[in-house]
């Protein structure tokens, strides 16, 4: 009889612990939800936020899915996200009121144009980041006078024209990278008056159409790279660049160049700065059929002006090289002495033809 009593009190007691346990546990799942709802709720600022985007209380902004500019951002955000978004336009004065920013981001997104002076005036901004995007256009100051930016970062970017100084008036920029960025159509001028930089990184560019003078006016840079890029043309305002002094270490690597007489001035700055690296570089099928394709160091660089097709640095156009008078190969000593004379005889009438048009 007393063991029994014994027994029924100790199951008792099991009983009462199992429960109390149970308390215990539910008390646990309790604050776990508790607080997993301050970390995903309780951070965000629901009262000041669009719809479509999610406002945080550390002043960082995420807004997917749309398709104008939002209205009713939090005047003091300092990071914001732009994501799986399209837009008609942005133009200047769209991010002035917000005078804190410090990131701006815009991932798998579309625009079809960005107008003047985009992000101008944003004394905070310190970086500007474009990541799988497809953009129309990018007009003359799309971004400019950009001065206080630390690094301006564009992967995977798809445009269809850049217009003359797109990117113009950019300075003390420690990092600007272009990785993956493919253009149909290239104008003049299109990188212009930049200083004080310390990486400049062109990786993967490739352009349809380009001028023959993307860059100009290039000063004060610690390191310019271009690496695996192909650019249709001869690529002058690039020589500017590479002679400069101020450009303290310069890569050109694995690119395709377009060979002729434009680019021969590659020899005397590759063979000869101590801080230029020209490594695997070929000539670009736009070179002429003698030299596509071949490596830049291994060609005598007298071939590059003795082949009959030289694009000319103004336009990127294709002509046929007229030799001079004194061009003409000589097959024997004789035929030599005859063409000379002819030659000589040839320029003399044509000479003289010009004058009697100009008299008469």
């Amino acid at each position: 009889m007393c063991h029994k009593r014994q027994q029924s009190n100790w199951i008792d007691e099991v009983e009462y612990l199992s429960s109390l346990g149970r308390e215990v546990d539910l008390y646990r799942m309790k604050l776990l939800l508790f607080l997993i709802t301050i970390v995903t709720v309780g951070s965000k600022n629901p009262d000041e936020c669009p719809s479509m985007c999610t406002c945080f209380q550390d002043k960082k902004v995420i807004c997917e899915v749309l398709d104008i500019f939002p209205t009713g951002l939090p005047d003091d955000m300092e990071d914001i996200v732009f994501n799986v978004s399209s837009f008609n336009n942005f133009g200047k004065n769209t991010f002035q009121t917000f005078k804190n920013l410090k990131t701006i981001s815009f991932i798998n997104s579309n625009f079809t144009s960005i107008s003047t002076c985009l992000i101008s005036d944003l004394s905070n901004l310190t970086k500007l980041e474009f990541s799988n995007v497809r953009i129309g256009q990018i007009v003359t100051n799309g971004f400019s006078h950009l001065s206080q930016i630390k690094e301006i970062v564009m992967r995977k970017v798809i445009v269809q024209k850049l217009h003359k100084y797109a990117f113009n008036d950019i300075k003390h920029v420690d990092k600007f990278v272009m990785d993956d960025f493919t253009a149909a159509n290239m104008e003049d001028f299109v990188f212009h008056d930049w200083s004080n930089m310390r990486l400049v990184q062109l990786k993967l560019i490739q352009v349809l159409y380009m001028k023959s003078i993307p860059f100009q006016k290039f000063d004060a840079i610690d390191q310019f790279e271009i690496i695996r890029c192909t650019f249709p043309s001869s690529m002058c305002g690039l020589k500017d660049i590479l002679q400069n002094p101020s450009v303290k270490k310069i890569k050109l690597h694995q690119n395709a160049i377009d060979c002729s007489c434009n680019t021969k001035w590659i020899f005397e700055v590759g063979r000869s700065a101590k801080d230029f690296e020209l490594v695997n570089n070929t000539c670009s099928l736009h070179s002429p059929s003698q030299l596509a394709s071949k490596e830049v160091l291994s060609i005598n660089k007298n071939l590059f002006c003795k082949t009959d097709e030289v694009p000319t640095c103004c336009d990127g156009t294709y002509k046929t090289r007229t030799l001079s008078c004194q061009e003409y190969p000589n097959q024997s000593h004789n035929a030599g002495t005859h063409r000379h004379v002819h030659m000589s005889t040839l320029c003399f009438v044509m000479v003289l033809l010009v004058a009697l048009k100009l008299k008469g």
